[in-house]
């Protein structure tokens, strides 16, 4: 069994509890528009990059690229009003990261979000600086659940995949994890896992709080 080396982690829906808020902002901005989105087609953007996104959007709406960019536009506006009292970390969150770290683990961020709304997020509750390094949406080509995000991330920590822990909360990040090769740790949010998600994860965690013991218990 390879030992574990370094952790990626995922941001929405893992360390941050924006899944919540950005389900309810696609439910108002669909009302806006005079539609709606089913909630397994909303449940089904968790974890996706933003042009993956769009096209499914897109599609919902029978080819409208028109109104498909306008609910998003309108999506951003309602998830960054929410955010400002809304968003908080998942529980553990700090206290695994700051665990994991005094153990001697490298920690990296791999998400889906852009850099450019990823930095403000990590910023406003003062996880930025725990990161050695951070690989986002808008630097990969394909989205989760392709594995390009994990791998550029572990690239860039000089780890193989193989040695890396990938931390999750979806089905789309547990397939990018498990096709990069790297040892998968879900903590479900949104979506329960399935047992197909369940065969792909070393474990499946009930909060953050069990993560630095699961990690320990793999490299004994």
């Amino acid at each position: 069994m390879q030992p574990i080396q370094a952790i990626l982690f995922d941001m929405d829906g893992t360390l941050v509890d924006s899944e919540r808020v950005s389900q309810a902002a696609w439910k108002l901005a669909a009302h806006d528009l005079g539609f709606e989105l089913p909630d397994a087609l909303t449940q089904s953007f968790i974890g996706r990059t933003a042009p993956s996104v769009h096209a499914l959007v897109a599609n919902h709406l029978h080819g409208d690229e028109a109104l498909a960019e306008e609910c998003f536009r309108l999506h951003h506006v309602h998830f960054d009003r929410i955010c400002e009292t809304d968003l908080t970390l998942m529980p553990g969150a700090r206290e695994a990261l700051e665990e994991l770290s005094t153990a001697g683990y490298p920690l990296a961020l791999a998400t889906s979000t852009y850099r450019a709304k990823a930095i403000p997020r990590l910023e406003r509750f003062g996880l930025l600086d725990m990161f050695a390094t951070m690989t986002t949406g808008d630097e990969i080509e394909n989205g989760k659940p392709a594995p390009d995000i994990f791998l550029l991330a572990a690239e860039r920590m000089g780890v193989e995949p193989a040695n890396c822990a990938v931390v999750e909360d979806s089905h789309n990040g547990v397939r990018s994890g498990h096709a990069a090769g790297a040892r998968v740790f879900m903590i479900p949010d949104m979506v329960p896992p399935t047992s197909e998600i369940e065969a792909m994860c070393t474990a499946i965690l009930g909060s953050l709080h069990e993560l630095p013991a699961a990690i320990a218990a793999v490299n004994g």
